[in-house]
């Protein structure tokens, strides 16, 4: 018995009050983050329908329709996972607990915010080509090489959907404190493996990805002002044709530069969080600190649908055709 008080008085608590945390989920995952989300929802559709009204002549548009497609991936799953935080939803009417939905749905939302970072990295990577090779980049980036290389990133980064679900299975167990029998997750063996995996992944995907947009970033910064200077020099205007890159596909490069810093900007919370809770124990699910994760969960899940939803008015900005498809748009609704 002695053993067990000792135990019992060293075991830390959470630090952080339950209800302070309830109200502070409750801002930001029920009213911000849903608020966000949903603009992003609609937001997206909009981009979707505007990208097809313009057309796929060329791989911009492709490369865009695949951003679109994985924001909206994350921005979906986003919202489960507010559900799943609803500190008012009653997890005993449940078929699984709060707990174990969030270990099958995170891995989705995880894979569809990989696939959004490595679709604007393959984005700013053919700007760097328009830029550094403007004569030979529409003949390598065309509109079938771009599908191609966005559908080998959406099907590749299924194996982070695969590998950790093959960690685990779904099982029943009964739960005395409900006096019921939930949908359970078990795992494969010890949590090693997996944490393992998360730890990698923390530390690999999105720092690599990060790196190649900050890579692609410079050189065209670089680039643009290299050759403003030359332009300035030259005073053949046929050679500045022939070796320039036109004004339409400068706004692109500005406008996909704008993409990648926000990118940057509202995913560092996220992969910070990731990297934690891989090397923290207590910040893992079930773990003593796992309040302090939920909370600054939270705030990443907001900046992560900023991510998501902001892209309509960066092209509404940016792009004079955008702008013109959403006027279209507006006045054949307005007719009808």
């Amino acid at each position: 018995m002695n053993s067990t008080l000792a135990l019992t008085k060293i075991k830390p608590a959470s630090p952080i009050d339950a209800t302070v945390l309830k109200v502070i989920l409750a801002v930001n995952t029920l009213f911000l983050s849903t608020a966000i989300c949903l603009f992003g929802i609609a937001a997206n559709i909009v981009n979707i329908l505007n990208f097809r009204k313009q057309g796929y002549k060329d791989g911009v548009n492709v490369t865009l329709t695949a951003l679109v497609i994985s924001d909206l991936g994350v921005l979906i799953t986003q919202q489960i996972i507010i559900q799943i935080y609803n500190p008012w939803l009653d997890q005993s009417n449940l078929v699984m607990l709060k707990p174990q939905l969030f270990i099958l749905i995170i891995c989705i939302n995880e894979y569809f915010i990989r696939v959004s970072g490595l679709v604007t990295a393959c984005a700013a990577f053919e700007r760097c080509l328009c830029v550094v090779l403007p004569m030979k980049v529409k003949l390598v980036m065309t509109r079938r090489v771009a599908a191609v290389v966005n559908i080998s990133i959406f099907v590749a980064m299924v194996s982070y959907v695969v590998t950790p679900y093959s960690f685990v299975y779904v099982g029943s167990k009964f739960i005395p404190e409900y006096n019921r029998t939930f949908a359970y997750v078990y795992f494969r063996g010890s949590k090693g493996a997996l944490n393992n995996f998360y730890i990698v992944d923390a530390l690999f995907i999105p720092n690599v990805t990060m790196v190649l947009l900050l890579v692609f970033t410079v050189v065209l910064v670089t680039k643009l002002k290299s050759k403003n200077v030359w332009r300035q020099r030259v005073s053949n205007t046929v050679n500045r044709t022939k070796y320039s890159i036109t004004l339409k596909e400068r706004k692109t490069i500005v406008m996909l530069l704008t993409m990648s810093v926000i990118y940057i900007v509202c995913l560092m919370p996220h992969t910070a969080l990731n990297l934690a809770a891989g090397l923290v124990e207590e910040l893992k699910i079930d773990g003593v600190y796992f309040d302090i994760d939920l909370l600054v969960s939270s705030f990443s899940a907001i900046s992560e649908a900023v991510n998501c939803s902001v892209t309509a008015i960066v092209y509404f900005k940016m792009s004079s055709k955008y702008r013109e498809v959403i006027y279209d748009m507006l006045h054949c609704r307005v007719k009808k």
